[in-house]
């Protein structure tokens, strides 16, 4: 049985998390092998309830449709909650926890503001090394994901979705230059190289170059990302931030191929964009056409399909390092057991089937696939698992209209680096913002002699700092499992 719970925080009305409509106009999907996963138990009973934000794609409403057929003793209840700007469900749970009602598990968390950080050293987080111990199916969670969850030596959530950063090719400004287009495993050198060749008195390479030195950390450091954090270090390393930086200025500093440059320059009453593309008006180079690159998010293809409708595009990889190819920026969303979860065998089973679980991740795949197509309402094609399952990877790319470039984002799930770490980072947004925000803007603003000195200055002073917030975390996360030993114990 599957019931609703439409629960406000911070006095929020039921009108605001009232979850729209189902989505289901067919009948039930056709998936093969549901019930019947080995590692599963199906004889869990009682009452599970899961808290989902009001936001989210209905594109997961036939997994907890197949969750329900798969546990016919299982009552589901969705308890739905109110969107935030931060994608978090802090005040809810605030809420929730104060008033000591809180959900058995919390689907779909995307916090952008570190909240996940803040629930497990609040004690609100089930650690989950005891269901996964024995499990054969969490061997196929990629190493680097499960490190992105655990603390102190204890898993406390689970990934269930990835979403990448994308390059958009216009094919009409391809073939207009004669070019082909790139390898998927494709290079700085090559992104280069492309950029130049479409920058002419009709286009230029991309519109806009601010994101770059984000997207290719990794390109020039595996193992660091976004700023040059080191995610296994807990630190941030300069060299690869300052290549990234100095890779962006350089470019720009190539006439016409940043058509948002042209801006900065004029000739006349007239600033050079306007004159090379007739109007001010922002992304206008890439709204007519006149761009060969332009960045995007899997997660927004959809609406980009719409919007874009005008113009002859392809979605492409970011460019790699040459020496690791697969290392891409990427990410990635949880879910996790509240502490407070009294029937932990039952969520249990709950939370497998919708992260990892070869079952779940199979059902929610059926839905995008042609036995079942119009049965949902669908937002997106597909979506990207977070577990290299061979049985998943084999219905992955058997889906109509996945791409050799989905393919190849999925193949090397367990290769990328977090370009989204303030989920998983103590403090992240603050020491971003106290040390490289405006020692980012006053490195890219002039000539590539300036980012080292001014990099290496913001790293030096903000290694400390993160330092410390992971030993408070810590601390507070030591003490968080010394009580609930104690209160399990018992």
């Amino acid at each position: 049985m599957v019931t609703c719970l439409f629960t406000g925080c911070g006095g929020s009305s039921e009108e605001e998390t009232t979850k729209a409509a189902s989505t289901k106009t067919g009948g039930d999907l056709v998936i093969e092998g549901l019930g019947t996963d080995q590692n599963a138990d199906y004889s869990v009973e009682g009452t599970v309830t899961i808290a989902v934000d009001t936001a989210r794609a209905t594109d997961y409403e036939a997994l907890f449709d197949a969750l329900q057929q798969a546990y016919p003793k299982l009552d589901i209840q969705f308890d739905y909650f109110s969107h935030t700007d931060k994608d978090s469900a802090a005040e809810y749970l605030s809420a929730k926890a104060s008033a000591g009602k809180m959900p058995d598990i919390i689907w779909d968390e995307a916090a952008t503001d570190g909240s996940l950080m803040t629930y497990i050293s609040q004690g609100w987080v089930y650690p989950l090394d005891e269901f996964v111990k024995d499990d054969p199916d969490f061997k196929y969670v990629p190493e680097n994901l499960v490190k992105n969850y655990t603390f102190c030596d204890k898993l406390y959530a689970l990934p269930h979705q990835a979403q990448f950063e994308e390059m958009v090719v216009n094919l009409d400004v391809l073939d207009a230059l004669n070019l082909d287009m790139p390898e998927l495993d494709w290079t700085l050198e090559d992104f280069e190289k492309y950029l130049k060749a479409a920058t002419n008195s009709t286009y230029s390479g991309i519109e806009k170059l601010f994101q770059i030195p984000s997207l290719v950390v990794s390109a020039y450091n595996p193992k660091d990302t976004v700023n040059g954090y080191n995610e296994d270090t807990h630190q941030f390393e300069a060299d690869a931030y300052v290549k990234a930086l100095k890779y962006m200025i350089n470019l720009r500093a190539i006439p016409g191929l940043e058509a948002w440059a042209l801006r900065r320059t004029s000739t006349g009453d007239k600033t050079d964009y306007v004159k090379k593309f007739g109007t001010d008006e922002d992304n206008a180079a890439f709204d007519k056409g006149l761009t060969l690159f332009h960045g995007v998010g899997t997660w927004e293809l959809a609406d980009a399909q719409s919007r874009w409708s005008d113009k002859n595009w392809t979605s492409w990889t970011i460019p790699q390092n040459k020496k690791a190819k697969g290392v891409m920026p990427y990410h990635v969303d949880h879910c996790f057991m509240t502490s407070s979860c009294e029937n932990t065998k039952a969520a249990w089973q709950v939370l497998r089937f919708i992260t990892y679980s070869s079952e779940g991740n199979l059902a929610r795949l059926s839905m995008y696939d042609e036995t079942n197509a119009g049965k949902y309402a669908t937002i997106n094609k597909l979506y990207y698992p977070t577990t290299t399952n061979p049985k998943v990877a084999e219905k992955f790319n058997s889906l109509p209209g996945v791409t050799e470039v989905d393919k190849y984002l999925f193949k090397n799930i367990d290769k990328c680096r977090r370009i989204d770490v303030e989920k998983i980072v103590p403090r992240y947004n603050d020491i971003i913002k106290n040390y490289f925000d405006e020692a980012q803007n006053q490195a890219t603003d002039g000539t590539s002699s300036n980012v080292e000195p001014i990099i290496k200055e913001a790293v030096a002073k903000a290694n400390p700092e993160m330092k410390k917030a992971w030993e408070d975390f810590e601390k507070k996360v030591l003490k968080v499992q010394k009580d609930f030993e104690q209160k399990h114990s018992k």
